[in-house]
């Protein structure tokens, strides 16, 4: 499945600055990117090193109950 992100120019550009081949797409460029930024457990982990920070509760993590009277 693929998706559609917009970007701005300027980040396009440090995109595909760092083009290794002509034959290297965006995807792949990004995806190097990505891997060498670390994993998303380690990135957040050193991004939210206060104990005191928030965490979001997505709906599919609560019960949810019907009231009926």
């Amino acid at each position: 499945m693929s998706k559609t992100i917009t970007v701005s120019n300027d980040v396009y550009a440090a995109i595909v600055a760092r083009r290794q081949s002509k034959d290297e797409s965006e995807n792949d460029i990004l995806s190097h990117i990505l891997i060498t930024a670390g994993n998303a457990e380690e990135i957040h982990a050193h991004a939210h090193k206060d104990a005191d920070d928030a965490h979001l509760i997505l709906d599919s993590e609560m019960d949810h109950k019907i009231e009926t009277e």
